[in-house]
């Protein structure tokens, strides 16, 4: 059976060594490569492109999509996917993918019934600087939306990372009744720091009180995790969070957390996919490609 590698153009230094570490697994593969005509990464990317041609020897479809046309894309997602990945094995690297690039590649490959894995290479560190910044305004997803009930609140569930900004700015243009944070349980000094600082911001700025603790490297655990919760019945209310809410999904944690909303919508479609993009990258904001997690995409 044909065996598929699907993933997005970057400059990092994972993108590349990850991309060897594929083609090594599966000899004979071929590349579905999405690039983001970003005119502010494009010089950045110029090497990884080349030596990605270079690798797969003529192995390579790659695809242009526009960041300013979420719409569009969906569309070019759909068409590219059915026509390279029909009776395939298809191996998603979601490492350098973004958050709705990961959901747009999932939910095409469903209507193609290939068989669908994952891998994600975490970087060796990153950057103490910033991330990203300057961000967008806040999306849902074509065909992800989920079922609005009319008069019902919204709330917003966040697996959380290091862009605060990203964050407050998720906040903000959602205007939720409340909001749900994870952040990954780890004994990462920075990742303590960023913990603290957003209980102390968001409380004291939106009145955040429901903080928790997550691994985003196991998916079903997560995905238990956050069901068992939107499933208690809410404080003051006699109704659960699922029967009291419209409810908002966004990952800004590990790429894997990507997943774990993604069933999650998966199986309560009446829930909704977000994305909030960054105009803003810092070139340097992760090093060397670190530890591989690799499973099956299963609902």
């Amino acid at each position: 059976m044909k065996y598929v590698i699907i993933s997005v153009l970057s400059w990092e230094e994972r993108f590349i060594q990850g991309l060897k570490q594929n083609i090594s697994n599966h000899p004979g593969s071929m590349l579905l490569m999405f690039k983001y005509n970003n005119p502010l990464t494009h010089e950045w990317k110029k090497a990884n492109l080349e030596e990605t041609r270079s690798l797969m020897e003529g192995k390579l479809v790659e695809v242009e999509i526009d960041p300013a046309k979420p719409y569009e894309n969906w569309f070019i997602f759909r068409d590219r996917i059915v026509s390279n990945c029909k009776n395939s094995i298809v191996l998603v690297d979601i490492t350098t993918m973004t958050r709705e690039a990961i959901w747009l590649t999932l939910y095409n490959c469903r209507l193609v019934s290939s068989e669908t894995h994952f891998i994600y290479f975490r970087p060796q560190g990153y950057t103490t600087e910033w991330i990203s910044r300057d961000p967008g305004k806040p999306r849902l997803l074509y065909k992800m939306s989920g079922i609005a009930q009319l008069g019902l609140p919204t709330l917003l569930i966040v697996t959380g990372g290091y862009d605060i900004q990203r964050l407050d700015s998720l906040i903000y243009n959602f205007e939720p009744k409340t909001t749900i944070l994870y952040f990954q349980d780890s004994e990462n000094e920075r990742n303590r720091d960023i913990v603290e600082k957003c209980q102390e911001l968001f409380k004291s700025k939106y009145n955040v009180r429901l903080i928790y603790k997550y691994n985003p490297y196991d998916i079903q655990k997560s995905y238990n995790q956050i069901v068992e919760k939107l499933s208690e019945i809410e404080i003051g209310t006699n109704g659960t969070y699922f029967d009291n809410y419209n409810i908002i999904l966004n990952s800004l944690g590990a790429k894997t957390s990507a997943l774990t909303l993604f069933k999650l919508w998966l199986n309560y479609p009446q829930l909704a996919l977000s994305y909030i993009p960054s105009k803003e990258y810092n070139k340097e904001y992760s090093y060397g490609t670190g530890e591989a997690y690799f499973g099956k995409v299963e609902e």
